[in-house]
């Protein structure tokens, strides 16, 4: 999967921002992994589509081998951890963010961004 880029400027200082970016993002249930002054990176998990668990508990139940298969191709796939970057970078009285995500966090991270001060 491609990761997108948000990008905003806020007025609050680069430390700051890490601070309501951690607290945001660790109650959106990302589990923060690095973090500096400027840096933090959170790690989560994609939500797994309410179709592929009924197509592979139907296949279950049909037969063993086409769930074994449809686990491990779907939701195997799904499960695994991706990472989310929020960079802070001060410039001319101004701050810089930019927030480095996987597409499901999209909304997310839009919720973020609009909730820091212009």
């Amino acid at each position: 999967m491609a990761d997108l880029v948000a990008a905003a400027q806020t007025s609050l200082g680069a430390e700051d921002v890490m601070v309501r970016a951690v607290q945001f993002f660790t109650n959106e249930k990302w589990r923060p992994t690095t973090q500096s002054g400027r840096v933090a990176t959170f790690q989560g998990r994609p939500p797994i589509p309410w179709g592929y668990i009924l197509l592979t508990i139907i296949a279950f139940l049909c037969f063993i081998v086409p769930g074994i298969i449809l686990y491990i191709l779907l939701i195997r796939k799904m499960m695994q951890f991706q990472n989310l970057t929020v960079s802070a970078s001060p410039a001319s009285g101004r701050t810089d963010v930019n927030v480095t995500h996987p597409k499901h966090a999209k909304k997310l991270v839009d919720r973020f961004i609009a909730l820091l001060p212009r």
